[in-house]
């Protein structure tokens, strides 16, 4: 008998009884463990393993087709079993893995690997293999050495295919973000412009403190005094501010010298008789920017202020710089003129799940409480034109009409807003939570510069804004009119019996509004919507 014709007969022969010796032996094995995984593949003959996610399940349409042609065709030289990926290390490459994976191992060597429920195709597979593996035995053939955890040719392709396309999506990301930061730092620069265009801020370490006047003597015949001073002890965050704008001082020097001891804050003013931009004139003075080489002197006061590798003294060097350093050491001078900008948004995506998963996914999503920015509830998984239902879990848990095309859509983080102001303890991986993965959502954002596009649809400007609720109308007091307490006289008869054609009609309204038993009962056995998945489809 052909194994094509075993394969079409399949079916079947099983619904007509022809499994009676398929019963006395075991067909499938079930691997769950590294030790269960490691003692199968040591077998003989040829293995087939089919692959998969716990959240996905194994192939369960190919289970009897597989059967069949064991018990025909392969005999004790074909071993069939199912292997989860999520608890065997060898097979980690898998995991959150949809589609369905066939792996052909042949003395502890995988020899094949189809992706997919082709049917026709595994078969065949199937039939060759145990050819290879007849010839292998008897020496004609040499098998390839490929062990199961390593990646086949055609991985191989589609793993550095995957890889391309993520650093992609990840320089595109970074090209987003610093696009978004220097648009934040231009319009913090020009709002502070228009209040201080004529001020600058310097900080002075504290071991160069003793050189103020030296600095002060410097500035001063190019028309710039020192207006203000105040002592400044840094935090860790503030450090790290000052350090994103110059690099040096973030070497760990620097940082404990700011952050151990106070350092003197500096607000340098131009005397408004003076030309010359005050970034320029500060930059030129104490660092000798734009200074030809015979103009420079023979120590720039900025070295005479170092102390081995940290420096004595910082002014900024551009406007973008001026306007943070203002901010960071003059926050209530700036704040009292200056509007403040909105706390940047971090990267995130959105991740669409079925709503009849909202516990689930709202458990998991509970662990990630930092990261989970926005959720709602929509008519259905259209991400052009989603439709809201509602806001919350309660909200969707009292509508009493819920449907399986109905869904839960989450704003996942995928980032920090300033990840250079961070401690690294509270970095985390990039990409959405696994354990929001691992429950198969319907859609997730390809990258952050997408998943921002798409979560504006979702969740428009003001959706976090609380609702107003409607106030109750208040029913204003009718003043009685004289006379309109005199109960009108009624004969007791007329009120005590009503027509015969008013209870007909009541009973027949009474009837339309009963249920139907049979409705009743099907009503009581059919699925419940709210928390079941939709039916698979015939």
């Amino acid at each position: 008998m052909s194994l094509t014709s075993a394969l079409l007969n399949a079916n079947a022969a099983a619904a007509a009884g022809a499994g009676k010796k398929a019963a006395q032996v075991q067909l499938q094995a079930e691997l769950n463990t590294d030790e269960e995984w490691t003692k199968f593949v040591q077998r003989d003959g040829l293995l087939v393993v089919d692959v998969y996610s716990e959240w996905c399940g194994p192939c369960i349409g190919m289970v009897g087709n597989l059967k069949k042609i064991k018990v025909e065709i392969g005999g004790d030289n074909l071993h069939l079993a199912v292997a989860k990926a999520d608890t065997i290390d060898c097979l980690k490459r898998f995991r959150n893995h949809s589609k369905p994976t066939w792996m052909f191992i042949a003395a502890g060597q995988l020899v094949n690997i189809i992706f997919g429920a082709d049917a026709p195709r595994i078969a065949r597979t199937i039939e060759q293999e145990l050819k290879n593996e007849e010839l292998a035995k008897k020496g004609e053939r040499e098998r390839p050495q490929r062990a199961p955890h390593e990646l086949t040719p055609e991985e191989q392709e589609v793993a550095q295919a995957q890889e391309k396309l993520i650093a992609e999506r990840r320089e595109r990301e970074r090209a987003a973000a610093a696009a978004e930061r220097e648009e934040r730092r231009e319009t913090r620069a020009r709002r502070v412009d228009q209040h201080f265009a004529d001020v600058c801020a310097g900080l002075l370490l504290p071991h160069a403190q003793k050189y103020l006047r030296k600095v002060s003597d410097a500035l001063e015949p190019y028309g710039v005094l020192v207006a203000d001073k105040c002592p400044l002890l840094l935090s860790k965050i503030e450090a790290r501010r000052l350090a994103v704008e110059e690099p040096e001082m973030g070497e760990p020097a620097a940082v404990a010298a700011l952050t151990e001891r106070p350092s003197l804050a500096l607000l340098l003013k131009k005397q408004p008789d003076k030309e010359g931009d005050i970034i320029e004139i500060c930059r030129r003075v104490l660092y000798g920017d734009g200074l030809e080489e015979e103009e420079r002197p023979k120590k720039l006061v900025c070295d005479e202020l170092r102390l081995g590798r940290v420096p004595g003294i910082y002014v900024p060097a551009d406007r973008q710089q001026r306007a943070a350093v203002l901010e960071l050491l003059f926050p209530k001078m700036v704040g009292a003129l200056v509007e403040p900008l909105p706390p940047p948004a971090a990267p995130h995506v959105a991740m669409m799940f079925g709503a009849w998963q909202r516990r689930a996914v709202l458990t998991a999503a509970a662990k990630y409480a930092a990261r989970v920015l926005k959720h709602g509830f929509f008519a259905d998984p259209n991400v052009a034109e989603p439709r809201l239902l509602c806001k919350t879990a309660n909200q969707y848990e009292d509508r009493l009409d819920k449907d399986y095309c109905e869904t839960i859509v989450l704003e996942i983080a995928v980032g920090l807003a300033e990840p250079e102001l961070a401690d690294p303890a509270d970095l985390f991986p990039p990409g959405p939570p696994a354990e929001l993965l691992a429950l198969g959502p319907i859609h997730v954002s390809v990258d952050a510069v997408e998943g921002a596009l798409e979560c504006v649809r979702f969740f428009p400007s003001g959706y976090c804004e609380p609702e107003e609720k409607p106030k109750p109308k208040t029913k204003k007091k009718k003043k009685k009119r004289q006379g309109e307490n005199k109960e009108e006289a009624v004969d007791p008869a007329l009120s005590a019996a009503p027509s015969s054609e008013g209870e007909a009609s009541t009973e027949a309204e009474a009837a339309e509004d009963e249920p139907d038993q049979d409705e009743a009962d099907d009503d009581e056995v059919a699925v419940d919507k709210a928390t079941s998945p939709p039916p698979m489809a015939e």
